[in-house]
This record gives structure tokens, sequence and C-alpha cells, in this order.
């Protein structure tokens, strides 16, 4: 079955205006790190009718609000006021903690062992030393107190605070609400100090008439620019009376309620079109550009900015006074347009602010929507708990806790020395490796701490041939005299853990330098000795035979390649193909000739052909 709750209505959440049966309803939810919601005190949740009826009762009674106590004459509470204990308590409202009793403070008092608080001691210099004397007293009390109550928190429940929502909104219960949903309200609404107590500060907002300068009703000031485009307003927080109004279809109820006691937008051309961001940004990154739009862009900036601190100049007293000032600048240097030395903001004004959410193009209606959406309440979800974070919370206090129960451990100092000798040995530094080695009384052969991070490598000799380091493998060798002949846990030595050329040559040499008596050579499976000499040669006659090799190798690639270059240009001319089929000279004149012609040839080629025969027959005879 489901309750019947009073329907809640967007109109009634405007955050300066809020009825009076919704506010009694807020409760200020407070989170620890991990979003779980904790159940707040019931001070901390007195509501406003509550505190109201407190205060009341006090005035009544001639009584300090401060110190939540019943006061009877003038003189009485004016001598109250003077007591250390109303100072104290003073302190503790100053840093959101609640008063204590006249017996609790004595009971601090006595514990602190403090004395004549009160300034009655004869063997102050001055008045004025012994005030100030007793007020670091209290200070140093009430710093004791603030510290102490933390490490408790801390230890308890972690840090607890209604703005650990990580959200841009602080959350209140309500019961016109179901359980799975809250109402939520824009930090960026509130100040450092008024968002320590949100619903003193929106009970405030209710009933304030007047601004700081006296003004009727308190206003906040908006500015947007970006793209070209500037709108800024003066929004009075008192709403406008709408009834008997005509709807417009593009605005809501919310927004034509919107007050603006002062507004303006206008546009410059600063940005070419689907190139993004401004010529001066474009001139930062690739250059300044010398067409003529370019020149315009730049001359439209500087105008745009001119017309901004113009404007703002002529505001300048509703910005002296105005509650809050809240600023969309797309980029850095637009938002110098309202900082510099030529503005009348201050950058270090606490007013200022950023709006929480995303806009779209400077408008007027876009100040109005940024506006409601800012100064009203927003029904959202019930937030959940951070599982992931709780878990790793609950890790690390464990970790923390396992920390302080346990003793400190007290490293090994071989461990101490390893650690210094496998740096030296990395940065190939032999005079401080030797030098350390020394100073410590380190024998040469050390084996390396802890063992099973150096089972390989169980001494610097093993450790330099397996990274390879062909200087550190000959001073250790040459000069350290370290035994080539240890071995490892899978029974290798030094020589067997490299397989570079020039570290087992380095070995040779080490083994020419130091001679056949030195050590067992054959334990340490070291090769035949050698000469730097011999080294030298056998590297010189390898790299002259690498040459000759790489010189033959081009050149039986320079011949492939020419190889291939013949073979494509045959390809691609082929051998050729006959168009049409040849005729001799005798059709091809024929083929011009007449039918006339042609046949009166005829007829004089046979006859010239009967005459030769003719001839030929008499020459026989």
């Amino acid at each position: 079955m489901t309750e019947n709750r009073p329907r809640m209505k967007t109109n009634d959440l405007y955050v300066f205006e809020l009825p009076e049966e919704i506010f009694r309803s807020l409760e200020l939810m407070v989170f620890d790190s991990t979003v779980t919601e904790i159940e707040t005190d019931q001070r901390k949740s007195l509501t406003k009718a509550d505190l109201d009826q407190q205060n009341e009762t006090l005035d009544l009674q001639g009584g300090c609000r401060t110190c939540e106590n019943a006061l009877g004459s003038t003189p009485e509470r004016k001598a109250h006021y003077k007591t250390d204990y109303h100072r104290f308590n003073i302190k503790r409202k100053l840093n959101n903690l609640p008063p204590i009793s006249s017996d609790e403070f004595d009971i601090l008092a006595e514990n602190d062992d403090v004395e004549s608080l009160s300034g009655s001691d004869s063997n102050s210099d001055s008045e004025d030393d012994l005030y100030n004397e007793d007020k670091d007293k209290l200070s140093s009390i009430l710093e004791d107190q603030i510290a102490t109550m933390r490490v408790t928190e801390e230890s308890e429940t972690g840090i607890e605070s209604h703005l650990n929502t990580r959200s841009p909104q602080i959350y209140f219960k309500s019961k016109f609400l179901p359980e799975d949903q809250v109402l939520g309200a824009y930090k960026a609404l509130f100040s450092k100090s008024t968002i320590e107590n949100a619903l003193e500060t929106i009970q405030n907002w209710n009933h304030s008439t007047s601004s700081k300068a006296g003004f009727e009703n308190p206003y906040s000031a908006l500015f947007m620019v970006g793209g070209g485009h500037f709108a800024g307003a003066i929004v009075s927080h008192k709403r406008l009376n709408i009834k008997g109004n005509m709807t417009k279809g593009n605005e809501s109820m919310q927004e034509r309620a919107v007050q603006f006691l002062e507004h303006k937008t206008f546009h410059r051309y600063t940005t070419r079109r689907k190139q993004g961001g401004s010529q001066s940004a474009m001139d930062n990154s690739k250059g300044k550009a010398n067409s003529a739009g370019s020149s315009l862009r730049r001359y439209n900036e500087t105008a745009l900015r001119t017309d901004i601190q113009q404007l703002l100049q002529q505001w300048q007293p509703y910005l002296k006074n105005c509650e809050n000032i809240f600023i969309r600048a797309k980029s850095t240097s637009d938002r110098k347009i309202f900082l510099d030395a030529s503005a009348c903001l201050d950058k270090n004004d606490a007013r200022i602010r950023s709006f929480p959410f995303t806009t779209k193009r400077p408008t007027g209606h876009e100040l109005k929507r940024a506006w409601c959406h800012l100064a009203y309440l927003h029904i959202n979800k019930r937030p959940q708990a951070d599982v992931k974070a709780k878990v790793v919370a609950e890790k690390f206090d464990n970790q923390r806790a396992s920390k302080i129960t346990s003793f400190p451990k007290v490293e090994d100092p071989d461990d101490i020395h390893t650690r210094e000798l496998i740096s030296l040995l990395k940065k190939s530094r032999a005079p401080a490796l030797i030098s350390y080695l020394r100073k410590n009384d380190l024998n040469a052969n050390f084996k390396l701490k802890p063992q099973d991070d150096y089972y390989q490598t169980p001494t610097m000799l093993h450790y330099a041939s397996q990274q390879g380091l062909k200087n550190m493998v000959l001073i250790l060798l040459s000069n350290l005299k370290c035994d080539p002949t240890v071995q490892n846990s899978n029974g290798k030595t030094p020589w067997e853990l490299t397989k570079k050329t020039e570290i087992r040559q380095a070995f040779q040499v080490a083994r020419h330098n130091l001679g056949e008596n030195f050590t067992d050579w054959n334990a340490s499976r070291i090769d035949v000795p050698m000469s730097r000499e011999d080294v030298d040669a056998i590297n010189e006659k390898e790299k002259q035979m690498l040459e000759l090799e790489k010189a033959r190798l081009m050149k039986e690639e320079l011949s492939a390649a020419k190889e291939r270059q013949r073979l494509e240009k045959e390809a691609r001319r082929g051998p050729g193909k006959i168009l049409a089929p040849q005729l001799s000279s005798f059709q091809q004149n024929n083929n011009s000739l007449s039918d006339n012609q042609r046949m009166r040839l005829m007829r004089e080629q046979r006859a010239r052909a009967a005459e030769a025969r003719m001839k030929l027959n008499a020459n026989k005879q």
C-alpha cells in the first residue's frame, strides 16, 4: 500500500522562497568518505521552528544564545558576557562545536591547570597582556579539544560531512518525498562559510528582505562569454508575479518568473566558422596569419573585451553589493576579461564562482535557464554508497591498525649493503664501489641478500656477467680479485651466465692479466686467456669480414635489383602485335585505281609479257 504524500510542485522548490512546510521537512544528510549515509545528531537536525522556539524562550528569559543559559538581570548578563566561559563557547561555536555547561568548563580548566583566567592575578604587567595570555590559553584548550575530536572521529567513523556527496549538490531528506528520493541544492550557491550550516543559510535566505547595500531585495550577477557571444544580467532573488500573464512557447513558468534588474547581450565576430577557437588561440598555436579575416577577428576580440569591461564599470554599483557572481568562460583568456587589471572584479573575491553544470551559447534565455537550474532544489535519487571505496577504506584501516600495533621491523644490514652495491654496479661507478667495500670492510665475494632474490647471481661477479657490464667484470676480476669459481644454486659460474662475446672476452683478458697461478681456471670454465692485443686483432678481423660480407651482399642485391628492373621493363613492353595484314606495293597501287584504269593497266601488262616471250623465243633460235 502506497503512502499518501502531498504532491511537491516544482514551482515551490525555489531555494530563496521555500514554503514553510517544505522548509520544516528538510533534514540535512551527512555522509562518510564512501557516501554512506550517517544519521545526524539531534542538535544538527533541528528544524527552523525548533530553533526559533528555543531562541524565543532564551530571549524571554533574558538568556545567552551562545551558552544556552537563562540569565536574570541586566548586570548579570553583562558580567556573563565578560567571562572566559562565554568567550570559550563563542570559540566553540565558530568551530561548529556545541556549547558546554559551566560545570564542564570548570572541570576542563582544572584539568588543564588554567589559573586566574579572569584576570585577577596581581603579578601581571598590564590588563592587555593578561587578556592576551588568557586568550592564548583558551585557544590552546580549544585546539586540543578539536584535535582530540578529529582523531576520535577519524578512528571510529572517518570524516563525516554533508559535503561528502561526490556531486556538485548537497542533499536533504523530506517527508514529502519517497524513501528513494532526496532534494539536492547546488554547493555553488553557498560560500565557504555558509555551506557549513546549510539549513541555517537557507533559513536566512527565506527571511532576508535586504541585501548588503540596503536594497529592497538581494541579487546576484550572471555572466557568460564564449565564441564571441556575451550575455550578462543582474538577477533578483525575488521572483516576478506571473499570474494572469500569457505563456510563451519557449519558456517555462520558472524562467518567466526570473526578474532581471539589468541584462545585456552582444556578439562580435571573433571565431572563424568550423575552425574552432579564437583568433588569438590560433595565433599562439600556428603563428600569426596575415589575412583580412584574421585582422578583423583580432580587432573584434579587443573590441569585445572593451565592451565587456565598460559594461562591468556601468554595473559596478550592483557588483559591489551582489550576493554571488557566476562566470562562465570558455577559455582562460575569456575569463581574464573579468579578472584583469582593467576590470572592476578582484580575482580573490570569494563571491566569484563558476556554473556547476554545462551551459549553451550565451543568450538572455540561457541566463534564465541557468539561474533556474541553479536556484531551484532538484529531486534526485538517493545516493548509493560506493562499495568498492568502502572495501578499500576498510582494508586501509586494517593495514593502518596492524602497522600501529606491530613492532617496527629491523632491516638486515646485508640487505642495505646489497642495495648500495647493486646501484653502484648498474651505474658502473668503479671508484665508488671500491671505496664502499673498503669503508664497510666487505669482501669482494660478498653474498648478495636476500638469497631468494639473488639465487642466480649470488655474487657481484655473477650479477655483472648476467647484466652485461663489461667494464665492471674487468674491475671485479683484475682489481678486486673476485673468485670466478664460485657457483650459484644451479651450479653455474659467472662465465656461464653470459652469452655476449664481449663479456666472454673480458673474462679471457682478466685471466691473461692475473696469470694461470691465480686460481683453478678449469673450475671457472673460462676459455683460453687472451691479451688485449689479441682481442683487438680478432675484433678488427671480424669487423673487416663483416664489411666484406656487407659489400658482397650489397653487390648481389644491386645486381638482383637491376635484373628485376630489366624483366619488369620487358614485361611492360611485350613482343608487339600486327594491327593489319601487310600488302605488296602492286596491291597498294592497284587498290587506288578506278576500274577503267585497272583494265588498261592489265592489258598493258599482258602485252609486255607477250613481247617478252616473243623476244625470248627469238634469242633461242
